[in-house]
């Protein structure tokens, strides 16, 4: 973390608050579950990323009812995505936790 300059350093330190779990990596796109402005949403993350636009959300849950659900998009959520969201939000989840730290080359 010290490598990247203090804006970054200070994204990395309030994304950290969000509890942040890891759902999957894949080529250096990390997909992640996390808490904010009171919803559990589903997201993704990226190495080399320009962290000022911060995480890219797909989906959204403000309860575990699944007709909660908010998509970016038609089927931008699998089911799987509601289950993990439903699970966090019941504090069932027993994904690991993951650190924005550990995105590689991000930008300003």
């Amino acid at each position: 973390m010290t490598i990247y300059n203090e804006d970054i350093q200070k994204w990395i330190k309030r994304s950290n608050r969000k509890g942040a779990k890891l759902i999957r990596t894949d080529a250096g796109k990390h997909h992640i579950v996390y808490f904010d402005k009171g919803k559990a949403r589903v997201g993704v993350v990226q190495d080399g990323m320009y962290c000022r636009y911060g995480i890219s959300c797909r989906g959204a849950m403000y309860s575990a009812d699944p007709m909660s659900l908010w998509q970016s998009g038609p089927g931008a959520c699998t089911q799987a995505d509601v289950e993990i969201m439903a699970d966090y939000l019941n504090d069932a989840c027993s994904l690991p936790d993951f650190d924005f730290g550990s995105i590689k080359e991000m930008k300003w």
